[in-house]
């Protein structure tokens, strides 16, 4: 009754001061053709509504037009209907706002579509130049990368952008419901952390060092001029938040991280770029015996993967991109099984490769020996030939890896192995990488000088195996490699907006 009293108390100008206030913020945004889409399977129009998008196609006859819109929010266009005279300026490429009504379509491919009333041309585009024509050849892929601010209007490009969106949300929701939680790493670091040394150094400032301050000693003094600053601590761009989401995971038991990574490698492959995204997680208090932390970490990675590939392949744009590549609904089958993934240790792959090239010695190009690295034709065969869909390649020998990871024990003088893995799918090879982190301080003090790292540099590192360590380990997922996976997109450039590869970029 109080708060009731209390409520018939206040000011009446001040509630309407507030009903105004709350009006004025109330701008909704206009109808995307996604949801007028949505709505023209209801019923048709009874009232008017305009749409708004970019104009893909127009076909003009005698006496009327057909033009399809599309905003970028669907895969699917909207069919217009103009009389004519309604059409006049309508160019592929410009923007318009249309007005009119969802009626019956008497035509094949759509069941409904939007006759215009009205027009209002936004932006005009000459369709001379246009560098997204509309063409049954379709527009080359190399002709689309050069032209990536407008390589959305495209309907390959702008699926992948919405599979891309819908990939990040799959990922937060599927790591949320496994209690773990995001976390932000840098991007500018003072390590290289897979120690290849393919890395972007910052620098800043001038590009000649600024001449020396005068002595504040006078030239005739006796006295010792100072000494010169140290030198700054080189800078670079990560190459992995890896290290970093290590120590986070010192104090947060699970945490993952999405982020941009930048390599300087001179790969010019369609499965390399050297500005990509990863992302990257880690768990700690894993089990004591390595095969079964390992499995639990592989166990991470591959349900991350299923529920990812479960959630997208119910979306409009994953059935456009099914039709585009034939081989895509098999593949996607195998990355969302309810079946465990398959595992082979390196030993096992490396025996099996090698029996396939003894009645087969021409397979491939590159030698398969233990001890040399899988190259990428040997983990496409695995994945495609020999396992028919993903498979975890485990244990590989120490020395190709880096010092971070956790050696196995028990194991032979020259058949040293360490507690990895890499997930192999097929088309293209590599998709994860993971590891076992070496957890022993001494140890880890150690793997450091056998690959020639100062101990300076990461002493902050060192220190998480000093105050509170614990058997944990991580992956990182290369997601321009993913996406190629869930559309069937044969080069990772077109799964990125603005790929940054060997070639450079004008953007």
């Amino acid at each position: 009754m109080l708060l009731r009293q209390l409520a018939r108390a206040q000011p009446a100008a001040s509630s309407s001061k507030l009903l105004h206030t709350s009006s004025t913020l109330l701008a909704p945004l206009p109808t995307t053709i996604a949801s007028a889409l949505k709505e023209s399977t209801v019923a048709s129009s009874t009232e008017p509504i305009t749409i708004n998008g970019w104009i893909r196609s127009c076909r003009r006859q005698k006496n009327i037009s057909f033009a399809v819109i599309n905003d970028g929010s669907s895969v699917r266009g909207i069919q217009a209907v103009l009389s004519k005279g309604l059409d006049e300026g309508l160019t592929v490429g410009c923007s318009a706002s249309l007005k009119g009504r969802f009626v019956d379509s008497p035509g094949k491919g759509q069941a409904k579509e939007f006759k215009v009333e009205q027009v209002e041309l936004l932006g005009k585009s000459d369709a001379e130049t246009y560098p997204i024509p509309n063409t049954k050849q379709g527009v080359p892929a190399t002709v689309l990368r050069r032209n990536a601010h407008l390589r959305p209007r495209a309907t390959a490009a702008a699926a992948m952008l919405r599979v891309r969106s819908k990939m990040a949300l799959a990922v937060a929701e599927h790591f949320d419901s496994e209690e773990f939680v995001r976390v932000e790493a840098p991007l500018i670091t003072s390590s290289d952390c897979e120690g290849a040394g393919e890395v972007f150094r910052v620098e800043s400032g001038p590009t000649a060092p600024p001449p020396p301050p005068p002595s504040a000693v006078s030239p005739t003094s006796s006295s010792p001029t100072s000494p010169p600053p140290p030198p700054p601590t080189p800078r670079y761009l990560t190459v992995s938040s890896q290290l970093h989401l290590e120590a986070i995971s010192s104090s947060l038991n699970r945490v993952y991280t999405f982020s941009p990574a930048f390599r300087a490698e001179k790969s010019d492959t369609a499965r390399h770029l050297q500005e990509f995204w990863m992302l990257e997680a880690e768990v700690g208090f894993l089990d004591a015996e390595n095969p079964t932390a390992l499995e639990q970490v592989m166990d991470v990675a591959e349900r991350v993967i299923r529920s990812v590939t479960r959630r997208l392949a119910q979306t409009d744009d994953i059935a456009y991109f099914k039709t585009q590549s034939p081989a895509l609904a098999a593949q996607l089958d195998g990355l969302s099984s309810p079946q465990p993934y398959a595992r082979l240790t390196y030993t096992e792959a490396v025996r099996v490769l090698e029996d396939y090239v003894s009645t087969n010695p021409s397979a491939f190009v590159h030698p398969v020996k233990w001890g040399l690295s899988l190259q990428t034709e040997h983990e496409k065969w695995l994945a495609e030939q020999h396992v028919g869909g993903p498979v975890f390649v485990t244990d590989y020998p120490t020395p190709m890896k880096p010092f971070y990871m956790l050696p196995n024990p028990g194991c032979a003088e020259g058949r040293e192995t360490t507690a990895c893995f890499d997930l192999l799918v097929p088309r293209l090879g590599e998709l994860i990488g993971g590891s076992l982190r070496e957890h022993d301080e001494g140890a880890l003090r150690e793997a450091m000088r056998r690959h020639g790292i100062k101990e300076e540099d990461y002493e902050w590192y060192l220190e998480l195996r000093r105050y509170g360590t614990t058997r944990h380990g991580g992956f990182g997922l290369g997601w321009e490699r993913l996406v190629a996976c869930l559309t069937g997109l044969e080069n990772v450039r077109d799964c990125i907006a603005f790929p940054r590869a060997t070639e450079g970029s004008r953007f």
